[in-house]
């Protein structure tokens, strides 16, 4: 059985990956929102790293190697930590949302109804 007993096409509805209310999830098209969703919560995630990175950058001591945390000394961390609280507001609610999507998505996919589609 490849569709969603009525009891769960509520649950369907709500669904962010879906333009439209459907019975029918495809074990692939739930395992490729997944994929797209953590691909794209990369992408912010290494967005923010980068910006946090260029402003602990900005006035580092010659002893500090950016690619070697290591190296850092407490006045970069102190500009890092500004920075990611700087740019909490920008990155942080797509992040958490696309957290919750995925959390969603993978509860779906655990759901034995969907999981014996499979076999």
């Amino acid at each position: 059985m490849s569709h969603l007993d009525p009891g769960l096409a509520g649950l369907a509805a709500q669904l962010p990956m879906l333009d439209r209310p459907t019975p029918r999830l495809g074990l692939q098209q739930l395992r490729d929102g997944i994929a797209d969703r953590r691909r794209r919560l990369l992408d912010l995630e290494l967005a923010m790293v980068a910006a946090c990175e260029a402003e602990a950058a900005r006035g580092r001591s010659p002893g500090v190697w950016m690619h070697d945390r290591g190296t850092w000394d407490q006045p970069t961390w102190h500009r890092y930590l500004a920075a990611a609280a700087a740019v909490e507001h920008e990155f942080g609610p797509p992040m958490r949302q696309l957290h919750r999507e995925i959390d969603q998505l993978e509860r779906v996919l655990a759901l034995p109804l969907v999981t014996g589609a499979a076999a």
